[in-house]
C-alpha cells in the first residue's frame, strides 16, 4: 500500500510538472508567432482544455509509467507519439477556431516544437543529471573491475554500473570482436581483448575481472582465471542463460565462479511453449523423484502447471525432502504435490497407484546407475532397470496414459557394463510396449555434472577430506550437462517424439577429465590434494561416442535434439516369461540373458559375478 501511494504521488508530480510545462509551452508559442501573449489571455479556458487532453494522451501512451531513471529510447517512442497525435489534435482545434490556416499552422508548430523540446527534454536530463554521473576515482569504495564482453550482457552491466546498482567500479571493457577494439559501449571503453588481459590488468591495477560471457569456450575461461590466478585479482561471473531463463537470476546477480563454469560449455536454450501444451493441467507421475534427475524433473515440472504432481520413490528420506522443498516447506502432502513411496519392482503395488491416481504423463527415472557398483550387483541393475521399466510401462499401457518418457543414457551405447546395458534393454522394452494410446519414448543423454555419486561431488568431497582426487586414465573424456538442462532437453526431446523411439541430446563439447580436477584442485583447493592416476574400473570407457554423431541419429526439428538409428528388438511373449522368473534366477543366469538381449554388450565385470554372488 506505501509502495502504490509512493508511485501514485510520483506520478501525479510528474503530471502536474506537464501541466506547467504545456502552460509555458503555450506561452512561448503565442509569443514567438504573434510577439504577445495576448493569444493565450484570450483563450485560457481552451487552453486549459488542450492541456488535458494532451496530459489525458500522455497517459493514454503510459508515458507516466515510466521513471525519469529509465527514461530510453522507450521513453522517445511513446513521447514522440503521444505529442504528434495531441499536436493534430491542436491544429484541427486551432484553425476550427481562427480559420487561417497560415497562423494556426505557425502557431501549433511552435507549440509542439516546445512540448517535444520541453517534456521529453527534462525527462533526459534528469537520468544524465542523476544516473549517468561521472563516478570519482574512487569508485565508491566499490572494487576497480574489468568486464570481459562488451555485448548485450556487458551493456545490461554498464547500465547497472551507470545507475548505482552494481557494487563494481567499472574501468573498461575486454572484448576479442576486432570491431569493438578501443571503441565505446555504453560509456565504458573497450581496452582490449582477451589476449591482452594481462598488459589491461597492469595499467588500470584492476581489483575484480568479471566474465560477461554465457558461452564462454573452455580455453578462453582457463586463459581468463589463469591470468587473473597470476595477478592475484577476484574473478566473477554472470548467471548462465539457462539461470536467466529460468527467471531465478538476472545479469546484476553476479557470483564467484564456481565448478560447473570450469566446464566451458555454451548454454541450451529452446522454446517451452511445447513443453507446457504437454504439461499444463494434466496428471504427471515421476518415479525415482528423490534421485538428483527425478528431483529436478520434478522442480521443473511445477513451473508448467500441472494439474498433480506425482512423485514416487523407494527411499522416503529424500521423497519426504523432495516434497517438503517443492511445499516451500509449508507442508508435507497436498492434492497437488502427492509423494508415494513406492518400489517400482513392486508389481501389485504400481498397478494400485496407477488405477489410484491414473497418471497422463509418466517420467520413468528410478534406475540404479552406478557403473562399477552394478558390475559386482547386476541382479539389482537387471531386477530394477529391466524389470522396473516394465512394470511401470506395462502399467502405463493398461491404464491408458497418454506419454511416457524413460530416462536412458549414453551407456546405452555399444553398451561395456552392467549398467549400460539395462538400460539399453530397458530402451527396447519402452520400444515393444509403445502403441498409439501410449506413446513412450527414451531420452538419452551423457554425464550430469553434480549428480549424487556423480564426478564432481566425489572430487570435492576428495578435496574437503585432503586425501589426492582419483582419476582413471590421463586420456578419459566424457559429454557433460548440468542437471537443469538436461531435464529440461528430456522434457523438449519428449515433446518431439512420436512413440517408440529413442531420442538423443547434443551434449556439447567433450572434457577431458583429467584436466578438469587439475583446474578444479588449481582454482578451489587447499594444497593438500593432488590428482593421481588410478586406471580403469570394470566396464568403464576410455572415451564415449557422441550422442548426436549424424552417422548414428536422424536430425528432428530442433537442433539441440536426434533420433537414434537403433538396432534390436524384442519378443513380447518371451520377454514376459523372462520377467517371471527374474527376481529368482542367479546373477550369472541374468548376465548370460542379458547378453543375449545385447549382442553389442562387451562385458567385462569381474570374473565372481560369473560363479553368483
Amino acid at each position: 500500500m506505501k509502495n502504490r501511494l509512493r508511485r501514485l504521488l510520483r506520478r501525479g508530480i510528474l503530471v502536474l510538472a506537464d501541466i506547467v510545462i504545456l502552460y509555458c509551452c503555450a506561452l512561448f508559442a503565442s509569443y514567438a508567432v504573434s510577439a504577445n501573449l495576448q493569444v493565450v489571455y484570450a483563450n485560457t479556458l481552451p487552453i486549459a482544455g488542450i492541456i488535458i487532453l494532451q496530459v489525458a494522451i500522455l497517459m493514454a501512451f503510459r508515458l507516466y509509467n515510466i521513471r525519469l531513471v529509465d527514461s530510453s529510447l522507450d521513453l522517445a517512442i511513446r513521447g514522440a507519439g503521444s505529442l504528434l497525435l495531441s499536436g493534430l489534435i491542436v491544429l484541427v482545434l486551432t484553425l476550427t477556431g481562427t480559420k487561417d490556416f497560415a497562423f494556426a499552422f505557425r502557431l501549433t508548430s511552435v507549440y509542439a516544437s516546445f512540448n517535444v523540446l520541453l517534456l521529453l527534454g527534462y525527462r533526459i536530463v534528469y537520468r544524465v543529471a542523476f544516473s549517468y554521473h561521472v563516478r570519482g576515482s574512487s569508485g565508491n569504495g566499490y572494487p576497480k573491475t574489468l568486464v570481459y564482453g562488451a555485448g548485450e550482457i556487458g551493456l545490461q552491466l554498464a547500465r547497472q554500473f551507470y545507475k548505482k546498482k552494481l557494487p563494481f567500479n567499472i574501468l573498461g571493457f575486454l572484448d576479442d570482436d576486432p570491431a569493438k577494439q578501443h571503441s565505446i559501449v555504453g560509456g565504458v571503453t573497450v581496452l582490449g581483448s582477451i589476449d591482452s588481459l594481462s598488459e589491461v590488468l597492469r595499467t588500470t591495477q584492476a581489483e575484480t575481472l568479471i566474465l560477461a560471457i554465457t558461452n564462454l569456450s573452455s580455453d578462453k575461461m582457463r586463459t581468463a582465471l589463469d591470468t587473473a590466478e597470476r595477478f592475484g585479482i577476484d574473478t566473477k561471473i554472470v548467471p548462465s542463460l539457462f539461470e536467466m531463463e529460468q527467471g531465478r537470476k538476472t545479469v546484476a546477480d553476479i557470483r564467484s565462479i564456481n565448478f560447473d563454469d570450469l566446464l566451458g560449455r555454451s548454454p541450451v536454450t529452446f522454446d517451452k511453449t511445447p513443453i507446457r501444451e504437454m504439461v499444463y493441467g494434466r496428471r504427471v507421475l515421476v518415479t525415482g523423484a528423490g534421485g538428483s534427475i527425478g528431483s529436478e524433473i520434478s522442480r521443473q515440472l511445477l513451473s508448467y502447471e500441472p494439474s498433480q504432481l506425482l512423485l514416487l520413490d523407494i527411499d522416503e528420506t529424500d521423497l519426504h525432502d523432495l516434497s517438503l522443498r517443492l511445499h516451500q516447506y509449508q507442508a508435507e502432502f497436498s492434492q497437488d504435490i502427492m509423494p508415494i513411496v513406492c518400489d517400482v519392482r513392486n508389481v501389485p503395488k504400481v498397478d494400485r497407484v496407477f488405477e489410484k491416481y491414473k497418471p497422463e504423463i509418466v517420467f520413468h527415472a528410478a534406475a540404479y546407475k552406478h557403473v562399477p557398483m552394478m558390475e559386482y550387483y547386476p541382479e539389482e541393475a537387471i531386477r530394477t532397470n529391466i524389470g522396473g521399466t516394465y512394470n511401470v510401462f506395462s502399467a502405463a499401457v493398461r491404464y491408458n496414459v497418454a506419454r511416457c518418457i524413460l530416462v536412458s543414457t549414453d551407456k546405452a551405447v555399444n553398451p561395456t557394463n552392467v549398467m549400460g546395458a539395462t538400460k539399453r534393454v530397458a530402451e527396447m522394452v519402452a520400444s515393444m510396449l509403445s502403441n498409439d494410446i501410449t506413446k513412450i519414448v527414451c531420452v538419452r543423454f551423457g554425464n550430469v555434472l553434480g549428480s549424487r555419486g556423480s564426478m564432481l561431488p566425489l572430487f570435492l568431497e576428495q578435496m574437503r577430506a585432503g586425501v589426492p582426487i582419483t582419476v582413471t586414465d590421463k586420456r578419459i573424456i566424457r559429454y557433460f550437462m548440468t542437471i537443469p538442462e538436461a531435464v529440461s532437453l528430456v522434457f523438449l526431446a519428449g515433446t518431439l517424439a512420436a512413440g517408440g523411439e529413442v531420442m538423443v541430446l547434443d551434449m556439447g563439447e567433450q572434457v577431458n577429465i583429467y584436466d578438469f580436477a587439475t583446474r578444479l584442485v588449481k582454482y578451489f583447493g587447499d594444497g593438500r590434494s593432488e590428482v593421481v592416476i588410478t586406471g580403469l574400473r570394470p566396464g568403464e570407457k576410455l572415451f564415449e561416442e557422441k550422442l548426436s554423431d549424424k552417422d548414428k541419429t536422424l536430425p528432428t526439428d530442433n537442433p539441440k535434439v536426434f533420433k537414434a538409428i537403433v538396432n534390436g528388438t524384442l519378443q513380447p511373449e518371451e520377454f514376459a516369461k523372462f520377467i517371471q522368473f527374474v527376481y529368482t534366477m542367479e546373477p550369472s543366469q541374468l548376465v548370460r540373458i542379458l547378453r543375449e538381449l545385447v549382442p553389442e554388450f562387451s562385458y567385462q565385470g569381474p570374473a565372481s559375478l560369473e560363479s553368483g554372488t
